[in-house]
């Protein structure tokens, strides 16, 4: 991607990298987890988000980018309980709240983690345009988890998915960060 301003890069990787990681958790969680259980949704967002919370920081020059890793795992296994919490009141809505709240918390660890932090109000309109146009995408692509889940399911359709899904977050979180 040579050429590229370093924003869409980010957008770009960043999309490709959480959709490929996304999907893996998919093929995983249909091939051996026979049952849904909590603690396993709870493991499962924090180690996605700590992917994410990695990715993030990478992109946004971080001096260091573990310990955003560790945010990003901690903010994964709370959008988890908020996800099970909520559940038992709006159904499957309770994925796209805690969905979208972890955009408006990314768009916060972003401007914490940045070389060049933005300030004032940008970053929570970052957040929330994430929030909103990501939620729209997440909506979007839940269907892939309905239905029979076999072992020959069609991935690539998750990949391309959950891309639909990330892509609107990543653009809203990076867009414009080129370096100064």
């Amino acid at each position: 991607m040579k050429g590229l301003s370093s924003d869409v890069r980010g957008i770009v990787l960043g999309t490709l990298i959480m959709a490929a990681v996304s999907t893996f958790a998919d093929a995983f969680w249909a091939a051996a987890l026979p049952e849904h259980r909590a603690v396993y949704g709870l493991v499962h967002g924090a180690l996605l988000f700590g992917v994410f919370g990695l990715a993030l920081a990478w992109f946004v020059g971080a001096a260091r980018i573990l310990p955003w890793a560790l945010v990003g795992i901690m903010v994964g296994a709370f959008a988890a309980v908020v996800f099970y919490g909520l559940f038992p009141f709006v159904g499957v809505a309770a994925m796209l709240i805690a969905w979208m709240g972890l955009w408006l918390a990314f768009a916060q660890i972003a401007e914490r983690a940045a070389a060049h932090p933005e300030g004032g109000a940008r970053p929570i309109i970052r957040g929330i345009v994430a929030a909103v146009l990501s939620g729209i995408g997440f909506w979007m692509i839940s269907g892939i988890w309905l239905g029979p889940h076999d072992p020959g399911a069609l991935y690539w359709r998750n990949f391309a998915a959950w891309s639909v899904a990330f892509a609107p977050g990543f653009l809203a979180l990076l867009g414009g960060r080129a370096e100064r």
